[in-house]
């Protein structure tokens, strides 16, 4: 467990608490400091990037103070291919809380591989199911408890990402990602129907939300192409929408929300 910040075990601010996974950088720190500018106490964990977690609580705490609140925000390591791991974390959370509500559980963590077909491993497969579908969905089923005791209007809210690419075309090379992808739109969907009607469950799925690492330019010139708004998008964009299905979408469920600039429809 990384060192939290000034805490209490099950973090709190005026609007409640969020629990963000994979929120040391990128889109995950994005909507960290998002919910906090709202007001949000901050759950934050992470797998590897202890340091930059604590870096984004930090940052969420000074964030939310310039928006005059006054947050808590804590990290802790789980790594999400440990299904154990992943409901230990889950009791833990739901006994610190200690009758708390959790108001929002925004499953961002993700594993964006690539396997060559042909290459494909069966041990691929589960494993990436393990970090996008089985542990979220642990993580959500013994929470839920703390979900339903959310005062948000409209209720306590679920959101997961899943992938402009599970949803409109296939994409070579990435088989056991977007297996776990398409299958997050149907957990979404199926949730929204076993937590309502007190809790919302939403997904999102981006296109492409700042470059992966490394991404060759021509790649880039080739998917700008097909994008209709002609760019890419920002974390800033994608944590706006988490926070809209969050705080203002208040009569929806179970749907997936594209933001890929139009992508999806070339």
């Amino acid at each position: 467990m990384a060192a939290s910040l000034p805490s209490s075990d099950f973090p709190t601010g005026p609007r409640g608490t969020a629990l963000v996974t994979g929120a040391a950088h990128r889109v995950g720190r994005a909507i960290a400091l998002e919910l906090a500018r709202h007001g949000f106490g901050l759950l934050l964990t992470y797998r590897t990037r202890g340091r930059e977690c604590d870096e984004t609580a930090r940052l969420a705490i000074e964030e939310a103070r310039r928006a005059g609140h006054a947050v808590e925000a804590a990290c802790h390591r789980l790594d999400l291919a440990d299904t154990a791991e992943a409901s230990a974390f889950a009791q833990r959370t739901l006994a610190s809380a200690a009758g708390r509500p959790l108001d929002a559980l925004i499953h961002n963590a993700s594993s964006y591989e690539s396997h060559a077909f042909g290459s494909i491993a069966a041990g691929d497969v589960e494993r990436m199911h393990r970090v996008e579908v089985v542990s979220p969905l642990l993580l959500t089923q013994a929470l839920a408890p703390a979900l339903r005791a959310s005062r948000l209007e409209g209720g306590g809210a679920v959101v997961f990402f899943s992938d402009v690419h599970a949803i409109a075309r296939a994409r070579p090379g990435f088989t056991p990602y977007l297996l776990a992808k398409s299958a997050v739109q149907s957990l979404a969907r199926q949730l929204a129907v076993e937590l309502a009607p007190a809790v919302r469950v939403h997904c999102v799925a981006p296109g492409v939300v700042l470059w992966p690492e490394g991404t060759p330019e021509p790649t880039k010139e080739a998917i700008l192409a097909r994008t209709p708004l002609g760019r890419a998008g920002t974390a800033v964009e994608a944590a706006r929408l988490v926070r809209f299905l969050t705080l203002e979408a208040t009569y929806s469920t179970g749907d997936t929300v594209s933001i890929d600039g139009g992508r999806g429809l070339r």
